[in-house]
């Protein structure tokens, strides 16, 4: 009886086994074909991949469907799950098509595609990864690899020499520039003036930009936003226009005698002194890892002159 029941959990051992074998080594009927993406993509920009499949079968099959970083957050962090643009030649269950790590799909015969969407928050390449999974054994793999280069900021100062009456005055402008396509968010500039008589800094301010270019771009460091309307009384028709000011970051106005009352209230730093008097202006922009800067003397010879400040009176 003993050697019976021994023989008995033998046969079902053996026949487990080849069960086994069978299901591992059971060619799949589904293959990826290939995958299609951008090679470049901006950092932060929206894009889609295309996975093209292929179903040997004569009949329908129920697969399950794996990409990995698909998504990559500003953390370098690779998001779980991914999100389908688009098919052709198959279904999906969309209740589960938002925010699932894998996604199930049934596959009609013959040719197949699935659009899924992609999107990275930090610069460098990027290995997407999709698995396909039938009958619970991975079917077929590839890899497509994208890059996100990673754009540079610049910040660059030039100033205007303007007349108030008998003072001097200096009109420093401040401009961000994002070279190469992308998007910056989060790059802080610090503005500070030194009188450089006396090696002392008589005024600083720090504020945050946002960059995003589909080309190279300059950004004013100051602009003002005004919105203006006009009114016909004789139809009662109203226009309204927006109109944008681009003001100096800084302005020092060297008085030959007493100051002026003008309050320049456009610009951030304000300072009055005298002439002989000299100053520095330093920007420096910062952004992840890089930090770049520009200076501006003043009086600076190299500056562009006008018969009157432009935005004093």
């Amino acid at each position: 009886m003993r050697n019976k029941m021994v023989a008995v959990a033998i046969m079902a051992i053996v026949l487990l086994s080849v069960g086994v074998l069978f299901w591992y080594f059971t060619p799949s009927d589904v293959k990826i074909v290939s995958l299609e993406a951008p090679e470049e993509l901006r950092l932060g920009q929206l894009s889609s991949l295309k996975i093209n499949l292929q179903n040997n079968a004569s009949e329908d099959v129920n697969v399950t469907i794996n990409v990995k970083n698909a998504f990559v957050d500003e953390k370098g962090e690779s998001l779980k799950g991914f999100t389908i643009l688009a098919y052709a030649n198959l279904s999906y269950n969309e209740s589960n098509a938002f925010d699932s790590p894998q996604k199930e799909v049934l596959l009609k015969p013959g040719s197949n595609f699935i659009v899924v969407s992609i999107g990275y928050q930090v610069p460098g390449a990027q290995k997407v990864e999709v698995e396909v999974y039938q009958r619970g054994k991975l079917a077929d793999s590839r890899t497509i690899e994208i890059n996100i280069p990673k754009p540079e900021i610049e910040v660059f100062l030039y100033n205007y020499q303007g007349i108030n009456g008998t003072s001097e005055i200096h009109a420093v402008y401040g401009y961000l520039q994002l070279r190469g396509k992308g998007y910056a968010p989060g790059v802080e500039v610090n503005i500070s003036v030194i009188n450089e008589l006396t090696n002392t800094t008589v005024s600083t301010v720090t504020r945050r930009y946002s960059l995003r270019s589909e080309i190279d771009e300059s950004e004013p460091l100051v602009t003002w936003e005004f919105r203006n309307s006009t009114y016909d009384p004789v139809t009662g028709a109203r226009t309204t226009y927006d109109t944008k000011t681009y003001a100096p970051i800084v302005v020092i106005e060297l008085a030959k005698d007493e100051p002026s009352a003008e309050k320049y209230i456009l610009s951030p730093i304000v300072i009055k002194g005298r002439i002989g008097d000299k100053y520095k202006v330093v920007a420096t922009a910062t952004w992840v890892d890089q930090v770049v800067s520009s200076e501006m003397r003043i009086p600076s010879p190299s500056a562009i002159s006008g018969r009157v400040y432009p935005y004093g009176g």
